[in-house]
């Protein structure tokens, strides 16, 4: 039911004390339906029924907004799956400029659809690789904000992530469980890609009660012109 989504996105909205006006509910609900009928075609999300969806996906999607400003500000997602969470910060930020980039190409027509579907300027889609991107003059130290919900390990993605953020900006990475011993172990990496570790914003979702943290990394020095490195070697061999 309709009714379920809108009160489990006014009550998450409640708790990350932003309010969520009837029109983009109204977008959240076609996100929703969307990602309903297109599942089993794209391989989107394991999360079923409105509540989890609204909570765990677009809540959680939402929550960024704990450690920045996004308006007005020219955004990467990378890694961003279904469109997390890049799309729900673009309904409710509708000044910011975002880039969702996914290497599997069947995610970005699902992007295609939504975005279509959802009447959003501003968004582009690429099916790329962060590695690729960061060596791209028309990417490399150009966003305000890199966010990423990906799962790979922090040290990994500061290198696909940080190259992609001007000096001045940001790259958010969300985390559950185990983010400070991420943190502890990236160390090496964020002070080598010129980065700065600011703050981690721990928090734990309504309704169910499960630990998410964001981590804010600051770009303070321009990136070595080696990182990052061919396609792979992130993960293949992660700074340390």
């Amino acid at each position: 039911m309709a009714a379920l989504l809108e009160e489990s996105l006014a009550a998450g909205a409640g708790w990350l004390d932003i309010s969520i006006p009837d029109q983009h509910m109204v977008l959240f609900r076609s996100y929703y339906r969307l990602l309903e009928e297109e599942n089993a075609k794209y391989n989107l999300t394991s999360l079923e029924g409105e509540r989890e969806v609204a909570v765990k996906h677009f809540i959680d999607s939402l929550s960024c907004v704990k450690a920045l400003d996004f308006n007005n500000k020219r955004v990467v997602d990378i890694g961003t799956g279904a469109g997390f969470p890049g799309v729900p910060l673009k309904i409710l930020y509708r000044d910011m400029s975002l880039v969702l980039v996914d290497s599997v190409k069947k995610k970005v027509h699902f992007l295609d659809l939504l975005v279509e579907k959802l009447g959003l300027d501003g968004v582009e889609r690429r099916w790329d690789r962060a590695e690729t991107m960061g060596r791209a003059e028309e990417f490399r130290e150009s966003a305000d904000i890199v966010v990423s919900r990906a799962v790979a390990p922090l040290n990994v993605l500061a290198e696909l992530c940080l190259p992609l953020v001007r000096e001045g900006g940001y790259f958010l990475s969300m985390k559950g469980p185990g983010a400070e011993q991420e943190i502890d172990e990236a160390g090496k990496a964020i002070e080598l890609l010129g980065g700065w570790f600011e703050k981690r914003e721990s928090l734990r979702l309504p309704f169910y009660n499960e630990e998410r943290n964001i981590i804010l990394i600051r770009k303070v020095a321009p990136t070595p012109e080696k990182y990052p490195r061919r396609e792979g070697m992130p993960a293949k061999r992660p700074i340390r």
